[in-house]
């Protein structure tokens, strides 16, 4: 509140930045202003010139254009007709019924109560003489009672604010006058008009900075950021870019009900998802959402996630993460075939914790690549629980590899929570149909695999198809709803948080080779010609191919009925068969690739099982049961078939189900004769490998040992950490045979299996994690073995070198393996990568480059990571290994940075066009 005897604008533009401040923070300035002695012949003689109206305007006339900012504040915060919840509201008094001189000068601040006010009284005219020029004489009242109590019928006197009311009361309102026929016709206030006009139409560039505020605005915004920092605990590093990630997640969830966060591995997941949780949490209420989360995880992750929660709930204990969410993990199936007992890497886990339904707000779904078959339980467990809530929860899906396979991949997990797909909200999808457009890429991207990579042009013409596919499906659906950072992104946008961090160069891939001897190498080949389908144009010969029939049973009843008691929703008999023969085959060529011991294993098992079924039928008694493994109380009853038939029969009574007892006659004459034929092909080809004691690769494995992967000048050379290793293999005989060779050359071994993860998992943090507090470190192992089961969501950065014993059968594998040791944390410079190459027989065999080609690159084409195959074919070369392992810079990247940089150099505009339609 201010009454003064006069007015001018150069006064005010005194505390012009203060004054825009306070409207800013919605404040709002009451001034009455009246009229000096002297003015009164004026007034008298000559109505024209009535004050205060006709001198303020020869004041107004005469200011310059440095005085364009005041005019231009009082101008958009005026009380007027036009703008009737104003800021600044000017009255004159003395011109009314009161015709009296208001020659008293008098400042009010009024705080939140009566109490905190604070006077001026004096001689000050609110004018730039008045205020800095004259010789003046004011008085500071701090009483807050004198500057602001109310005035009562009981009140001696009156204070400031009630002086200043009665006048207010008995004045005229004047700023819309003032506004209207003083400043706007003004040469200042044409000028001021004339910028406004010039505001309102934006240039084509500032068009492209409101497209660009509208895609990555909430990415940029200062005060969500500040929030989002209050909720980190102190001992974590503020990076900008995981605070940008938890806005642009936000606000991609808000509009389309869910997102995909594909950061590359190792730039912490995690803690985003944290602070996304927290967040939601925040705001559940006005987003129309309980305050319940579900996190569904593999199980070597749970601890990391429970771990991090705990830290930020330590030090905000009044806004407990922990009691708003609920843990669901994921499993391996375990049990397809039996031999599955011996893989912890199976592409088909389909197991899945008991969820019980809760009224969730969000579901968060980490390593949500593992949810890309929308045919497994898992999948449908979790597609029917978002389906029961009301409201649908919001999806947060997790991955570095969202693509693993093909645009399938993408589609199911999208659909999750894009719950209509043939009616997308998604902008860039033509008439929403996204289920359309996913199925006419992934058609596309079928295509391109069967093209065959031999020549040059066939690889061309396969390229350009995944090319086209992942564009497509990069502008029409993930440049929506992927919120993606790579290495390269922090380097160049986050100067800051890369000044933080280490990201160390990756070196390699160090080859391992080994040869074979003739004789092997033949047995090798004949190997892979028993156990992959035969060629194209070529027909099946029982001599050379093993049929697999053990696990053909089902195909082979006489009755339909029978058949159909095996079926599984869309799957026949027939698909079933394939599916669990293709497994079969996948896993011996894999074993074949890992480790001699690890083949035979599998061989013996695959010919033990076959003999099972023979027997089975050779007793007019063939158990066909799903739940139970019948292969195993077989070998626990062998010779005693009897005891067997008991021990079954006793466990189907208990099962129920499915797990049924047939007679030979209900299943084809020509069975039994199958069998047979793959019997003396089996134990041909065991026979010949129980004869052969070499195994090169092995041999290549004991020598590197110390000469090569421990040598001093790599493994951890800064003396950070002592030396340490760490080893990939996909099969538990192999990790069995490696932990051998390791403590026969004095290493400290802790070897990881799916079986011994969750125990175990105190002692890998403590010797493998450079994240673990000091004063928990050990030094008790000097090499981790595991297998599959650590490639994902687990830190073992004390190591800075890594061997893949066996080439990853998913080639998006080898990211995730490399992630492990490569993240934030690692304190040496370089990261080296040893692998053992497959053989040329098996890698022709299995097709591996056409599989690592098609994936890899439409990998590469959708979220910029590296092209190139990794086979011996096609050498992927050490500055390759390090693009593929940082990845390109996010397309997004520098429109981030470009609408930064204007923000801050042009930060009252920015927040015009932000305020402007996007119509």
């Amino acid at each position: 509140m201010i009454a003064t005897g006069y007015w001018d604008l150069p006064g005010t533009a005194l505390v012009y930045e203060e004054l825009r401040d306070f409207f800013a923070r919605g404040g709002k300035l009451d001034l009455l202003i009246g009229q000096e002695p002297q003015l009164q012949y004026y007034q008298a003689s000559q109505e024209v010139r009535q004050f205060p109206d006709f001198y303020i305007q020869k004041d107004v006339e005469s200011l310059t254009d440095e005085y364009k900012p005041i005019g231009k504040l009082i101008i958009d915060n005026a009380l007027t007709e036009e703008n009737p919840s104003g800021k600044f509201e000017i009255r004159v008094y003395g011109q009314g019924e009161h015709k009296e001189f208001l020659h008293a000068k008098c400042y009010i601040f009024l705080g939140n109560n009566h109490t905190l006010a604070t006077g001026i009284v004096g001689s000050s005219n609110f004018t730039l003489k008045g205020l800095q020029g004259n010789a003046e004489l004011n008085y500071l009242e701090e009483n807050g009672n004198s500057v602001a109590a109310p005035y009562t019928e009981y009140s001696t006197s009156k204070s400031h604010k009630a002086w200043f009311e009665e006048l207010w009361q008995n004045s005229e309102l004047w700023s819309g006058k003032f506004i209207k026929n003083i400043l706007k016709p003004s040469p200042i206030g044409v000028e001021i008009e004339k910028d406004n006009e010039v505001e309102k139409s934006l240039s084509p560039y500032e068009v492209y900075i409101k497209y660009l505020q509208l895609q990555f605005g909430d990415m940029i915004d200062a005060n969500t950021s500040e929030v989002l920092k209050s909720y980190l605990p102190p001992s974590f590093n503020t990076l900008e870019y995981q605070l940008d990630a938890v806005k642009q997640c936000f606000s991609v969830m808000k509009r389309f009900g869910g997102f995909i966060l594909g950061d590359v591995v190792g730039l912490g997941k995690t803690v985003v998802g944290v602070l996304l949780i927290r967040h939601f949490l925040e705001n559940a209420e006005s987003l129309g959402r309980t305050q319940k989360v579900l996190i569904v995880t593999p199980p070597a992750i749970k601890k990391a996630w429970e771990k991090t929660i705990k830290d930020f709930d330590s030090e905000n204990p009044r806004n407990n993460i922990e009691h708003s969410v609920d843990f669901v993990t994921t499993g391996s199936i375990g049990k397809i075939t039996d031999e599955l007992e011996n893989t912890d890497d199976i592409e088909d886990s389909d197991e899945i914790e008991n969820i019980e339904f809760r009224n969730y707000g969000m579901v968060l779904i980490d390593e949500s690549h593992n949810f890309r078959n929308s045919e497994t339980q898992k999948y449908k467990a979790i597609d029917d629980l978002i389906g029961l809530i009301n409201p649908t929860p919001y999806v947060a899906l997790l991955s570095a590899t969202p693509q693993n396979n093909s645009p399938k991949d993408l589609y199911n997990q999208i659909r999750l929570f894009q719950r209509t797909p043939n009616n997308s909200n998604l902008p860039n999808v033509e008439g929403g149909k996204l289920d359309s457009l996913f199925n006419a890429m992934e058609r596309r991207f079928k295509e391109a695999r069967g093209i065959s990579q031999d020549t040059d042009e066939g690889k061309a013409e396969a390229r350009a198809i995944v090319k086209e596919v992942s564009e497509k499906i990069r502008n029409c659906v993930l440049n929506d709803l992927v919120v993606r950072r790579t290495r390269a992104d922090i380097r160049n946008l986050y100067g800051e948080d890369a000044e933080l961090l280490k990201f160390p160069i990756v070196k390699g891939p160090h080859k391992l080779e080994y040869q074979m001897d003739e004789e092997l190498s033949k047995l090798f080949a004949d190997t892979v010609d028993a156990i992959c389908p035969p060629a194209i144009g070529e027909s099946f010969d029982p001599n050379k191919h093993i049929g697999f029939y053990r696990y053909a049973a089902i195909t082979q009843f006489v009755n339909e009925d029978n058949k159909k008691l095996y079926e599984k929703r869309n799957l026949t008999v027939d698909s079933i068969t394939q599916r669990l023969q293709r497994i079969m085959r996948i896993l011996l060529v894999k074993r074949l690739e890992s480790s001699l011991a690890a083949f035979k294993k599998t061989l013996e098992n695959l010919n033990r099982y076959n003999d099972v079924m023979i027997d089975m039928l050779q007793h007019d008694c063939v158990f066909i049961c799903p739940d139970i493994d019948v292969n195993k109380l077989h070998n626990e009853h062998k010779g005693n078939f009897a005891a067997f038939k008991a021990v079954v029969e006793a466990a189907i009574e208990h099962k129920g189900g499915n797990n049924r007892c047939f007679k030979a006659y209900d299943f084809n004459e020509s069975y039994l004769e199958d069998l047979q034929k793959d019997r003396l092909r089996i134990g041909s080809l065991l026979e010949r490998w129980r004869e052969n004691t070499e195994d090169p690769k092995f041999d290549r494995f004991k020598d590197a040992i110390n000469p090569e992967l421990f040598n001093p000048e790599i493994n951890n050379p800064s003396g950070a950490n002592k030396p340490r290793l760490v080893i990939f293999t996909e099969a538990i005989d192999t990790l069995k045979s490696l932990e051998r060779a390791l403590k026969a050359k004095g290493h400290k071994v802790l070897s990881i299996t799916a079986q011994n993860r969750t125990e175990m998992q105190e002692a890998i943090e403590a010797n493998f994690d450079a994240n673990c507090k000091p004063e928990n470190r050990r030094d008790d192992y000097d090499v981790i073995v595991t297998t599959e089961v650590l490639a994902e969501g687990v830190n073992l950065h004390r190591s800075n070198v890594i061997l893949n014993y066996d080439a990853p059968w998913n080639a998006t594998r080898l990211m995730q393996r490399i992630g492990r040791v490569n993240r934030i944390g690692s304190t040496e410079d370089f990261v080296h990568v040893f692998n053992f190459f497959p053989s040329d027989e098996g890698n022709s065999q299995i097709r591996l480059i056409e599989k690592a080609y098609t994936k890899l690159q439409s990998f590469h084409e959708m979220f910029g990571e590296d092209n190139k195959i990794f086979s011996e074919r096609e050498e992927l070369v050490e500055h390759d290994l390090q693009h593929f392992v940082d990845g390109d810079e996010s397309p997004f990247g520098p429109f981030i940075k470009e609408l930064k940089a204007y923000q801050d150099n042009s930060s009252e505009r920015y927040d015009y066009i932000a305020s402007v339609d996007a119509d």
